[in-house]
């Protein structure tokens, strides 16, 4: 399911409400997150920042739906935004782990950037449906999002994610 959403052949009106679900893809999104962030990092500051990550990508999402009178999508939403996430941002710890061995490896930076902009289609696709947007608003909000916890991120750790 979760895949066919990444595929944009489903969205998140196609996962089930469940309290248990949401928390397996917020415990597969928080360990994604602290292998990759670990790769360069000592383990419980990755902990710590992933965590947080953790904590914007809801607070982001239940103002959205909140503005947009969508809460009763909450779960459903959260639940495929950090499933999707996990899935694709397990694609990039190889690659990631590939430029700590070989930094001059430059074809590895087109495949994450390719990753990162389908990361971010991905996430525009999903608010697109939980908030009856269309996609390209849906894609700026997305694009928004990454900015602003990126540079909240780095008030609060110093260092890029």
């Amino acid at each position: 399911m979760f895949l066919d959403i990444c595929f944009f052949k489903k969205g998140p009106r196609d996962v089930p409400a469940s309290s248990l679900l949401l928390g397996l893809a917020v415990l597969a999104y928080l360990i994604v997150g602290v292998v990759l962030l670990g790769l360069e990092r000592d383990w419980s500051g990755a902990v710590v920042e992933a965590v947080v990550e953790a904590l914007m990508l809801f607070g982001f999402l239940y103002m959205a739906l909140y503005l947009s009178q969508g809460i009763p999508r909450l779960q459903q939403t959260a639940t495929a935004l950090y499933a999707c996430d996990a899935l694709i941002s397990t694609a990039a710890v190889p690659l990631l782990a590939w430029l700590l061995v070989t930094p001059e490896a430059k074809g590895v930076y087109i495949f994450l950037t390719l990753l990162m902009l389908w990361h971010l289609a991905v996430i525009g696709h999903i608010l697109r449906h939980a908030l009856a947007i269309s996609f390209f608003f849906g894609l700026g909000l997305a694009f928004g999002y990454v900015v602003v916890s990126y540079q909240v991120m780095m008030v609060l750790f110093g260092q890029t994610m």
